[in-house]
């Protein structure tokens, strides 16, 4: 019994550490501020994040996807979107050009040093991830043709 006990406890434990690790994770916006990703998320918020980076064209294909149809998502059910660059260095100050030249509408932030990405274990991409109260709820990888209507029905089932 008393195995069990530590168990759970260094469990909860690990759990607890993740969860400060995403809410502690250094993010930057368009606008130049950078906070913790807490700052820019509400507890309790449900997030469509998605991993992309520049050199990518399959990121761009999905994020363009996304815009196309992120308004009418967001009509059948309230969530945040958040589209999160994984570039660093020189590649990471064509964020604002790239953003404007695809004339995209949502959110879009650098991932500082790697931090958000590690916090929420994103190894691949574009991954996009479903987060609720900071636990994931999906998460897909890589991006083919209609593949976002898996997000918007992972989306819809979270409606209550």
């Amino acid at each position: 019994m008393k195995k069990i006990l530590i168990f759970c406890l260094v469990l909860f434990s690990l759990s607890a550490s993740a969860q400060e690790s995403l809410q502690e994770a250094k993010i930057k916006s368009l606008q130049g501020k950078i906070a913790p990703f807490s700052v820019f998320a509400k507890k309790d918020s449900l997030f469509l994040i998605c991993f992309w980076s520049m050199s990518s064209e399959e990121s761009i294909t999905e994020l363009n996807s996304i815009n196309t149809n992120l308004e009418h998502w967001q009509s059948l059910l309230p969530f945040r979107f958040m589209a999160v660059s994984v570039d660093e260095g020189k590649l990471a100050n064509r964020l604002r050009p790239v953003y404007n030249q695809n004339s995209w509408t949502f959110e879009a932030y650098s991932d500082l040093n790697g931090e958000l990405r590690k916090a929420l274990h994103s190894n691949n991409l574009p991954q996009s991830m479903i987060v609720y109260k900071n636990e994931i709820i999906y998460e897909q990888s890589g991006w083919t043709n209609g593949t976002e209507n898996y997000l918007i029905q992972k989306l819809l089932s979270m409606k209550r």
